[in-house]
């Protein structure tokens, strides 16, 4: 895990190379921390509910040049409570296999070691949009409760040295930021914040 590298250039079949930006990588890797789905042959989910479709398009204006041209609409129905759910999605082509390998082991997400080098303002906002919520309209919280233990505290470990933010891992498994560091926090991620999500702002 420690040995491997996130790359900036992919390639894809029929020899054909591709080199996302910085921007461009900032939001996969973001969005991949967040709700993203690599597949095992490369290409990455992004999807969101109907409320944060302009969210969504955002992130596909950003990455169109690597995605499959559609936005589609999903409609599921919920069971549980007799109910259509509408949520919206678009694919990135087939390029990132090598992402899949650095972030799935054994079909389960992990956080590798080598993500701390790309960690910048960008994917901490990204991923704060993706899986944050205001607790109490004032504490930022991540939803880390699909990471692994050592996941987790890896993550928090990751924030403090790259950015000086401290955190704690809460009893649900989450990681909320510490009190003295909310401005810290919020310095960071508010200028990526996209408008519609400002409620996650205090």
């Amino acid at each position: 895990e420690g040995s491997l590298v996130i790359p900036q250039i992919y390639k894809a079949r029929r020899n054909l190379i591709l080199e996302t930006s910085a921007e461009q990588l900032s939001i996969i890797l973001g969005s991949v921390l967040g709700d993203a789905y690599i597949y095992p042959q490369g290409k990455i989910c992004f999807e969101q509910s109907a409320d944060q479709k302009k969210y969504l398009l955002w992130k596909y204006n950003i990455l169109k040049d690597l995605s499959y041209p559609k936005v589609a609409r999903v409609i599921r129905f919920d069971r549980r409570y007799g109910k259509r759910n509408t949520s919206y999605r678009f694919f990135l082509r087939q390029y990132f296999r090598s992402l899949r390998h650095i972030f799935y082991v054994a079909g389960r997400k992990i956080v590798p070691d080598c993500l701390s080098e790309k960690l910048n303002p960008l994917v901490l906002a990204v991923w704060y949009m993706d899986d944050g919520h205001l607790e109490h309209g004032k504490y930022p919280l991540f939803a880390t409760e699909g990471f692994s233990d050592n996941d987790i505290e890896s993550l928090a470990k990751m924030i403090f040295y790259k950015f000086g933010v401290e955190t704690k891992i809460d009893s649900k498994r989450r990681i909320r930021i510490s009190g003295s560091c909310l401005s810290k926090f919020f310095k960071l991620v508010e200028p990526w914040v996209y408008p519609n999500l400002r409620y996650k702002l205090p």
